[in-house]
């Protein structure tokens, strides 16, 4: 891999899409790749037992070309990229191969974490609008997560296999520092500014008459619907979720552990055409309309009303923090203290700090704050370090409403990378191409006892010769 693209991999996450398998040598299938193009689909691959078809390709491509932000590419540009994917495809095909002869496993639960996390991504992607990423993709987030499922776990156990083959590589500061001073000048990247940012949360309470209304409201329209009245109309006209209620609450064919454990601990044990009692989730209230079953996975609709807080229960947590601002504005009060004491969020136990949720880390770039939370973006604009805001509104991970003061704790102006700046960056990019080229060492020699065919379109994909494949589809 070029170095100029293992910089920009310390902060772009890159996600490549795989390929689906147990398809014949021809398919007679035509696909829509996009508005502009029709492609018949074909085999483009063969690694062992495991294909790659146009639409793997072509889809793959599309992905990463958005994930990077490459529009307008020349037709150089796109044949290029286009091969770079391919690439990653054939080598994560070879990796399964491995991490199935070393017995890797991936639990439903790593499974689902990665899913979880996926999904946030892209939300973020789409300025944390369900609606949109639903538009996009033309299905339910609940659709998206089951369909990207044996993709994903194809994905994670490509991981595993990397992971055990470059376990053992180290790098130690000379060999970053001739990384470093092997990149032009020219080319060294510029860095987006970072933030380190930290909050005190007050969610208003929900009165128990609330949440009494919420679910009277949808025991009438259960006891409306077992009468002979339309569940599905009921959904389109209540229902407070917006990715289902267009379609009638129906959320589509999912597998256990995709929903809240409430909501299918019930939703499980219902008949075709049963509507469930009232559900409470995190989410807030439902009632469930069994419509089909297939082994594991079901088709459900549901209801979901939010029980809301009152006007004075939400002007109250503002008020609230209204005199917490003041306590600090007058150095009464620390914020760490302030935030350990009286936030209602879980990272109350580290003095309000926010997390990354796509790197695990206390830092967020200027770009992915910008598509996590505009507002908050906006509002650490407007701040110098260690000082904070006025309460303002927020929505918390629950979808509910709340109100935080924020605080800018740090701030690392955008500037070209720099050893002195730097060093962890650096490293960590100079490691990781060390292991990008041990693993294409791998590659190279894992093709000489595994079969593998590309077809004759893509000879001029510069992996091929590389890696010497053995065996090439005609077209």
């Amino acid at each position: 891999m070029k170095k100029s693209i293992i910089i920009l991999l310390i902060y772009t996450i890159i996600e490549t899409l795989g390929a689906n398998e147990g398809q014949n040598n021809v398919i007679f299938s035509v696909l829509q790749a996009d508005s502009n193009k029709i492609i018949l689909d074909e085999i483009v691959a063969s690694i062992g037992s495991r294909i790659i078809t146009t639409s793997d390709l072509e889809f793959a491509t599309q992905a990463q070309q958005y994930q990077m932000g490459l529009h307008n590419l020349s037709a150089e540009d796109e044949n290029r990229l286009r091969c770079a994917v391919f690439e990653k495809l054939v080598l994560q095909k070879l990796l399964v191969d491995q991490a199935e002869l070393d017995s890797i496993v991936i639990t439903d639960a790593q499974l689902n974490e990665r899913l979880d996390y996926n999904l946030r991504y892209q939300l973020a992607q789409m300025g944390n609008d369900s609606k949109k990423l639903e538009e996009y993709y033309g299905k339910s987030i609940a659709e998206i997560k089951a369909d990207s499922r044996e993709q994903l776990r194809e994905e994670l156990l490509a991981d595993e296999a990397q992971k055990t083959i470059t376990s053992k590589i180290n790098i130690i500061y000379q060999e970053v520092k001739q990384y470093y001073e092997s990149i032009p000048a020219d080319s060294l990247p510029i860095l987006p500014a970072e933030y380190e940012i930290a909050h005190i949360v007050k969610t208003p309470k929900v009165s128990d008459a609330e949440k009494i209304a919420a679910k009277e409201r949808l025991e009438e329209l259960r006891d409306r619907s077992l009468k002979g009245e339309n569940f599905t109309t009921f959904a389109r006209m209540y229902s407070e979720d917006p990715g289902s209620a267009s379609r009638g609450g129906e959320i589509g064919f999912t597998g256990r552990g995709e929903l809240y454990t409430e909501f299918e601990n019930v939703a499980y044990g219902l008949q075709p055409g049963e509507i469930s009692p009232v559900v409470e989730t995190k989410a807030g209230y439902h009632i469930i309309r069994m419509i089909e079953r297939r082994g594991d996975r079901i088709n459900v609709a549901h209801i979901l009303i939010k029980p809301k807080p009152s006007p004075e229960e939400t002007s109250g947590a503002k008020d609230f923090l209204d005199s917490i601002y003041n306590l600090l504005a007058n150095n009464e009060l620390s914020f760490d203290s302030a935030a350990k004491i009286f936030s209602d969020d879980p990272s109350k136990t580290n003095y309000g700090k926010l997390v990354n949720p796509y790197t695990a880390s206390y830092s967020f770039d200027s770009l992915t704050l910008l598509n996590y939370d505009k507002t908050l973006f906006y509002t650490v604009q407007g701040l110098d370090e260690n000082k904070y805001s006025r309460p303002i509104p927020m929505i918390t991970e629950d979808g509910n409403q709340a109100y935080h003061i924020v605080c800018l704790k740090v701030k690392h102006p955008s500037h070209i990378i720099d050893m002195s700046q730097d060093y962890e960056k650096i490293k960590n990019a100079a490691l990781e191409n060390k292991k990008e080229n041990a693993l294409d060492k791998w590659a190279k020699n894992k093709v000489k006892y595994t079969h593998v065919k590309i077809n004759s379109k893509y000879y001029d994909c510069s992996f091929v010769t590389q890696w010497n494949v053995p065996t090439k589809i005609n077209q």
